[in-house]
């Protein structure tokens, strides 16, 4: 009788197990590709007000210069566009400039304005599924490559002559950034690249989260493998194909890392590993000491200034 009673307890926990494996590796799919344009803009507001950064001033100052635009992408959700030209010409050096998770284009104004300030144009666009882009999930980069291919044919076919075009990214921005450097059309369209606070891939961010949040010894491995299956079978692609680091393994692009080694979203070894695996000689790593995550143009602002200025203008010298 004790022996029956032993194997029911055990049938029960292997299906309990096995029922919440499957809810966790779906959960792990569905819950970093939602996004609602409420949340977004609430966290860029947030993130904006802690930087103590006013966008009424920015609005005030380049509101009559900012051209809003709705691009049809490939996959028939619009992209929102603002592109903000110097001397009311589309034929300047331009910085197309790609925010992170869970916020919008406005996070990506204090940038927008160092750029502007320096005479170059900039674009500014919402990423998939955040702000007022129309797409109903996010990708970590895999599908948000192909919105900036479009974003940059469409800042190409502004300009009436070869204009230079480079693109700079945060946290998730950067790691679109890194997935768009290993195609063909990124060594064709755009002359440098700089990524700050980038992941190395969906997989070891989503797992450095999850070890950082949980404290208890888990089965990281395993849950993450589940959540891939149901990601895929969803969304048509595995955690393990989100890797930065093997896309730009393929890149011919001029590029900076920027990375704080206090970074605790995306760890400081992710940048210098994409770094390493940029084959190429044209390639800078700034390395921060104390900045918190895509914080360091606040708080370090003097180094961050002189190293992406110094950059850019090296790239974009007539």
């Amino acid at each position: 009788m004790k022996s029956k009673k032993i194997v029911k307890v055990c049938n029960a926990i292997l299906i309990l197990f096995l029922l919440s494996s499957v809810l966790i590796g779906i959960l792990l799919a569905y819950i970093p590709s939602r996004m609602t344009k409420k949340h977004t803009n609430e966290i860029a507001k947030l993130y904006l007000d802690d930087m103590n950064y006013n966008i009424l001033d920015f609005n005030n100052k380049y509101g009559d210069k900012i051209k809003e635009i709705n691009l049809s992408s490939r996959y028939g959700h619009i992209i929102p566009v603002k592109y903000i030209c110097n001397d009311n010409t589309y034929d300047n050096s331009t910085i197309v400039l790609v925010h992170w998770h869970e916020t919008n284009h406005t996070v990506m104004f204090p940038l927008a304005e160092m750029f502007l300030n320096n005479g170059y144009n900039v674009v500014l666009y919402d990423q998939r599924a955040h702000g007022d882009n129309t797409a109903k999930t996010v990708t970590f980069g895999y599908y948000e490559k192909d919105d900036l291919e479009d974003v940059i044919d469409y800042v190409k076919s502004q300009m009436s002559k070869n204009n230079t075009i480079g693109v700079l990214g945060q946290s998730m921005g950067a790691s679109t950034i890194g997935n768009y450097l290993g195609s063909s059309h990124a060594a064709e369209n755009i002359d440098f690249a700089i990524m700050e606070s980038p992941f190395s891939s969906m997989y070891s961010e989503i797992k450095w989260n999850i070890e950082t949040a949980v404290k208890v010894k888990i089965p990281i491995s395993y849950f993450l493998g589940l959540g891939s299956i149901a990601n895929n079978l969803v969304f048509g692609y595995e955690f393990d194909e989100v890797s930065i680091i093997k896309s730009i393994e393929n890149s011919s692009t001029p590029t900076m890392v920027l990375h704080s080694k206090a970074d605790r979203v995306c760890p400081y070894n992710m940048g210098e590993d994409l770094y390493n695996f940029i084959p190429h000689n044209e390639k800078r790593l700034i390395t921060f000491q104390s900045a918190n995550h895509v914080e360091a143009f606040f708080t370090e602002a003097d180094s961050y200034k002189k190293a992406v200025l110094d950059f850019v203008s090296y790239y974009t010298e007539e």
